[in-house]
């Protein structure tokens, strides 16, 4: 039976290597796929050399595969617990019994018996021997795998929209060539093996830049000049590392990483120093409306200097004029995001300063309602304590021959207006205080209320 050679990405991304013996190329390429693998390259061996299989033994397995389906084959390997990992692990198989090639019904119904029990045991052994550290991703291996996938599709976006434009120059076998590369990523963008995708998409658009060469020799200039800034700045993208542009985007970076790590931290000077970091942050941090405009401004800096160096590269004058034009264009598109920019900046710190100066005000006004709230309070509590006692003295023999008129003063007319003024008040601001706190209109309607009634007491006392 022939033997084929092949080289497939599993679920994790990660490249495998090895043999199947199977009828035809059909057969193994079913199988593989049936495993749920990506094949890189299938290949039938003419022959098998003795010497790699030397220090190898054959064992056998049998095993069920993510559709519960029962798979009996061999795998030449030095020792039984490496041949279970490997199955496990990389060929994501559910390994029921294996067994050395050759043994008896005995070790074979043995093997069945005690299934993979102490490959299991062993198995988790290892994992427990490993740290925290090699077993979760760190936050910033999920930053760069977040921001490499991003990167992918914005390679995949930007080849399709050359596609699109550039239908009618390309021939059939370019268009073959080019979609051949792109169902590759397709296959792959999901893996983790960042490297290899990465690679993969880096490989797709260095054909498209060969593309130029054609489109220069059927004639069209303007588009082969279209296709090298395109190429060029989707390149230009995929290589961008993803660390800090600026020294505080660095910092910015350090602080977050910090306040992730001390997240769950009640600690009083952790607390202390987290608001601390947080004004820092505050002051440091770009408005996204800006940062969108700056990274506008890199790629036309980026396409300005594509264009110089094709400029100096270029022998015709007229091709020339137009390389010169389009700087031109860039460049005043690349000043008015300029002024945007400043338009921007200006904005933002007039409606910080009305947001400080509202609640300056606001604090202030918040702060007098309160006051006033609490010192009519203490008023009309004196004023009661006050009335019941000069009362008890009123009707109370005590032997004054004279009682003080400060006692009877609670009699004066003039007494009751402030008294009444003062209750007013006092439930005028309670209900700011406990109900309208926040309210802009209530504190409008409440002012005239509290004038009206108090008019309204004062005429009827």
């Amino acid at each position: 039976m022939p033997i084929f050679k092949y080289t497939v990405a599993n679920k994790e991304g990660k490249k495998l290597n090895g043999t199947i013996e199977v009828p035809n190329e059909e057969s193994a390429r079913s199988e593989l796929n049936n495993l749920g693998f990506s094949i890189l390259n299938l290949e039938q061996q003419e022959f098998q050399n003795p010497q790699e299989q030397k220090d190898l033994e054959r064992f056998v397995f049998e095993a069920l595969d993510k559709h519960s389906k029962e798979i009996t084959g061999t795998i030449p390997f030095s020792k039984e617990e490496e041949t279970y990992k490997k199955l496990t692990k990389e060929y994501n198989l559910t390994v029921t019994a294996i067994w050395k090639e050759g043994s008896n019904e005995e070790e074979i119904s043995k093997a069945r018996i005690e299934g993979t029990k102490k490959f299991q045991e062993a198995l988790k052994m290892e994992e427990e021997a490993m740290s925290k550290e090699q077993k979760i991703k760190t936050i910033e291996e999920e930053k760069h795998e977040q921001f490499t996938k991003a990167k992918i599709e914005n390679v995949l976006v930007g080849v399709n929209s050359i596609l699109q434009e550039f239908d009618k120059e390309f021939d059939k076998t370019q268009k073959m060539d080019i979609n051949k590369k792109i169902n590759k990523i397709l296959r792959i963008k999901h893996s983790s093996n960042l490297e290899y995708i990465l690679a993969s998409a880096e490989d797709l658009l260095t054909f498209l830049q060969a593309q130029e060469k054609v489109l220069k020799e059927k004639g069209l200039n303007d588009k082969q000049l279209e296709l090298s800034t395109k190429t060029r700045e989707l390149l230009s993208n995929l290589k961008k590392t993803g660390s800090p542009k600026t020294l505080s985007d660095d910092i910015l970076k350090k602080i977050e990483s910090w306040e992730e790590i001390t997240k769950n931290s009640q600690n009083f000077f952790v607390n202390f120093i987290r608001k601390i970091l947080a004004k820092i942050k505050e002051l440091l941090t770009t408005p996204p409306e800006i940062k969108i405009i700056q990274e506008q401004i890199r790629v036309y800096d980026s396409q300005i200097f594509n264009f110089i160096k094709l400029y100096f590269k270029e022998s015709s004058p007229e091709y020339k004029m137009k390389i010169k034009k389009s700087i031109k264009t860039i460049w005043t598109t690349r000043k008015n995001a300029k002024k945007e920019i400043s338009r921007l900046k200006k904005e933002i710190r007039d409606r910080k300063k009305l947001e400080t100066l509202t609640l300056m005000e606001e604090s202030f006004i918040t702060s007098l309602t309160k006051e006033l709230n609490a010192l009519t309070g203490w008023l009309l509590a004196f004023y009661i304590v006050y009335y019941f006692v000069a009362i008890y003295i009123n009707t109370k023999d005590f032997g004054l021959t004279n009682v003080p008129k400060s006692i009877t003063v609670y009699e004066s007319h003039t007494f009751k207006y402030i008294f009444a003024i003062i209750f007013l008040l006092h439930a005028t601001t309670s209900l700011k205080v406990n109900f309208f706190k926040k309210n802009l209109l209530a504190s409008i309607i409440l002012i005239p209320i509290f004038f009206f009634t108090s008019i309204i007491a004062l005429l009827n006392l």
